[in-house]
């Protein structure tokens, strides 16, 4: 008499698109894509943030007259806005560093998004092409502390010294980078960063931006400031374009 005997099988698990693995997800599409996608940093009314928004390879050089007027204009046109404020700003040849305040997260998203739609028209129709201007999405850092601030304004402001420091070229003298907001800003202590100049910025609001910074010294024009975060040529330094 045969007795029966239930054979078992090990089947593959199912094929899913679905779950963890490595190498999953959305990729960047630019070339030099690869800002962290994770959420955003903390962000409140009483935190500024050092913004970092790098343009994609072919759109011409930012540290340029034509540019900076596209840029001044953009600026310009959301200085009197409420949640989202940019406070200082410099350009260098493929990116732009802000200083920005924003009511909080939400804000801080929408008054980017409004900036660089207006940045990227204004740059397409300089260059008389369409498409995509920037690289991936900005890198944001939230600014907490007096020291933190202050670091941030010597690297925006103090940008272009800390790049020809960076090719191992000798820095000099300092003079106010007409590529920047600087001649607007009224934290140096040196005279030859003093003047005054049409605003194409928002003034601070921050207790951290306005004042707090100066707990930890004005800003020399001779600075090389170090890298805090992942965040010119001769000519009359000036906030508004001449």
């Amino acid at each position: 008499m045969f007795t029966a005997r239930q054979l078992r099988f090990r089947l593959p698990a199912p094929r899913t698109h679905g779950g963890r693995r490595r190498g999953a997800g959305r990729k960047p599409k630019a070339a030099r894509a690869g800002v962290s996608h994770h959420g955003r940093p903390e962000v409140t009314a009483a935190t500024p943030v050092h913004v970092t928004l790098r343009v994609l390879p072919h759109v011409w050089n930012l540290r340029s007259g034509r540019s900076l007027r596209v840029v001044e204009a953009a600026l310009s046109a959301i200085r009197d806005g409420s949640g989202f404020r940019v406070v200082h700003f410099s350009l260098q040849g493929n990116h732009l560093h802000l200083l920005v305040e924003a009511g909080g997260a939400g804000a801080l998203s929408a008054g980017m998004q409004g900036l660089t739609i207006r940045l990227a028209k204004g740059l397409n129709g300089l260059m008389a092409r369409r498409g995509r201007v920037f690289a991936d999405r900005y890198h944001a850092h939230v600014l907490r502390t007096p020291a933190e601030v202050r670091n941030a304004l010597a690297y925006v402001l103090l940008n272009h010294r800390s790049h020809r420091a960076r090719a191992g070229e000798r820095a000099g003298r300092g003079s106010v980078d007409r590529y920047s907001s600087g001649a607007c800003f009224d934290g140096w202590r040196d005279a030859a960063g003093r003047g005054e100049a049409a605003r194409v910025t928002a003034a601070a609001r921050t207790w951290l931006l306005a004042t707090g910074w100066r707990r930890r010294g004005l800003l020399s024009v001779d600075e090389v400031p170090a890298v805090v975060a992942l965040g010119g040529p001769p000519g009359p330094p000036a906030c508004g374009s001449r």
